[in-house]
């Protein structure tokens, strides 16, 4: 990546960065990291010195939460302090992501054996109606005793 490419398109969004990464971490911890002292910032804030790419870079990852080189399907996620915040506003830390593999085996099994059920349910189904049919109709299902039907009577 070039150093124009990170360069903010205005003193406006350099500000906005500046900012946004001092209001993050806090300005002596921002100053700490990236190794500058407070005169150095009131020159990037003036516009007299240029930011090194490197610093713009963190600058941009305190202030928009993204990391540099996130296309377009990470719009939206950010970085909120140790978690993962997705477009939808749900956050995840890095050990809910490291069990999302676990998680996934689960749900496979959890699916195979629900389509098992499902298939047992569906046979059971059948039976009862293959007897309950037979039995409808006069005639016993096999191997259950023949069921004697009550004559009608008509009243009337």
């Amino acid at each position: 990546m070039s150093n124009t490419v990170l360069q903010p398109s205005s003193p406006e969004e350099l500000e906005h960065l500046i900012n946004g990464a001092v209001g993050s971490v806090g300005e002596a911890a921002a100053l700490a990291i990236l190794g500058i002292h407070r005169t150095t910032l009131m020159r990037w804030r003036t516009g007299q010195t240029r930011v090194p790419a490197a610093a713009l870079a963190l600058l941009r990852i305190w202030c928009e939460g993204r990391l540099p080189g996130m296309g377009p399907d990470w719009r939206g996620f950010r970085f909120v302090g140790d978690t993962l915040v997705t477009s939808a506003g749900v956050a995840y830390t890095a050990r809910e992501i490291i069990g999302w593999h676990w998680r996934a085996q689960h749900l496979e099994a959890m699916e195979r054996r629900t389509r098992q059920l499902e298939k047992l349910i569906h046979r059971q189904a059948q039976q009862m109606q293959a007897i309950t049919g037979a039995l409808n109709e006069g005639f016993a299902a096999p191997g259950l005793p023949d069921v004697k039907r009550p004559k009608r009577v008509n009243v009337g």
